[in-house]
């Protein structure tokens, strides 16, 4: 079947819809960061007050950094956008890309892309963001633009192109690709994404894959990926587990126990409240810390331990719902949190 490049063909929609994800997962989420004394900010309004007062770009960009990290995503949007066309180009460039990584939360990924590739054309630092987003969203035009751009890596465009391999349905070239990039890359954390990439590559040609990422990387989120262990829970969590990104993921279980769904709804008939999970971990550590976060943003939380099917200890996060739940599924939407009801 002829198609235009980047497209995906019917013959192999499942395949391609596992790259399509994967890719999804892989961009990086920014996570803003403060080294100064933090100002408290609760509302929009408040933080647009602190910004108006200030006197040079350096203190707007204090404000404008410490007030997304406390606000609503949405919120976080809009004073970004206020403050964007307001700025010199390094604080733009910054702004774009923060506004790239909200909309990103929000799952708006061709609002993402937008603003990735905006702040990309300011600062080349941006570059690898919004190429792996507008491979992901089939945005050839952008793509092809951005993989010309001298600040990417050697070992990033070999990346890049498999990718664009994958998404032409070119199995047997992304495959030799993948071969010839792990011939010369050496870095673990890019190996590790370009056997992935190999294992789909040969599992599109030849319906089957095997691969040595079980073998060298036994405990990696990609290994996991491909022997159906684990499956990504959500576009926001995920990203903080693949190779690019340091730590853990949290991840659901493909083949969790029977009675795990039992126990969530034994703990809550026991408490009588309805549980959203907001988050499934691999690491305890990982769990307390979002209900940490998440008891800060004023929500009761608690964390369960649960077992997957190769008998593995996993920590799930609940947040108490109110009495109409889907309110507070918003609420925990609109600061980037997906979540579901516990138990179902």
């Amino acid at each position: 079947m002829k198609r235009n490049r980047i497209g995906i063909t019917r013959d192999r929609s499942s395949l391609n819809f596992a790259v399509s994800f994967v890719l999804f997962l892989s961009l990086f989420i920014l996570i803003i960061n403060s080294s100064i004394e933090a100002e408290t900010y609760k509302s929009l309004s408040q933080a647009r007050q602190a910004a108006s007062k200030t006197k040079s770009q350096d203190a707007l960009r204090d404000v404008l950094l410490s007030a997304v990290s406390q606000l609503s995503v949405r919120d976080g949007i809009a004073l970004c956008q206020e403050y964007e066309a307001k700025t010199d180009q390094n604080l733009k460039a910054e702004l774009r890309g923060i506004l790239g990584g909200l909309y990103l939360l929000l799952g708006q990924t061709k609002e993402a892309a937008s603003w990735y590739i905006k702040a990309a054309s300011i600062d080349a630092k941006y570059t690898n963001e919004a190429l792996r987003l507008s491979i992901a969203i089939g945005d050839q035009k952008n793509a092809l633009a951005l993989l010309k751009n001298e600040s990417i890596s050697p070992e990033f465009k070999h990346i890049f192109d498999i990718w664009l391999s994958l998404y032409d349905g070119e199995y047997a070239s992304a495959s030799s690709k993948a071969r010839d990039a792990l011939a010369i890359v050496t870095k673990p954390q890019l190996r590790r994404e370009l056997l992935l990439l190999q294992y789909f590559a040969d599992f599109g040609e030849f319906g089957a894959g095997i691969s040595s990422l079980v073998k060298d990387f036994p405990n990696s989120i990609e290994s996991d990926l491909i022997i159906g262990r684990v499956f990504p829970s959500s576009s926001l969590m995920l990203f903080l587990g693949f190779s690019w990104i340091k730590g853990p993921a949290p991840l659901v279980d493909y083949g969790v126990t029977s009675n795990n769904s039992q126990i969530a709804e034994e703990h809550s008939a026991a408490s009588g409240i309805q549980w959203l999970q907001a988050g499934y971990f691999s690491s305890k550590d990982n769990a307390e810390r979002l209900s940490r976060n998440l008891t800060n943003q004023k929500f009761k939380t608690r964390v369960i331990e649960l077992k997957n099917q190769a008998g593995e200890p996993r920590w799930a996060v609940h947040v108490a719902a109110e009495e109409d739940w889907k309110k507070t599924q918003s609420k925990l939407k609109d600061l980037g949190y997906e979540s579901y009801p516990a138990g179902n």
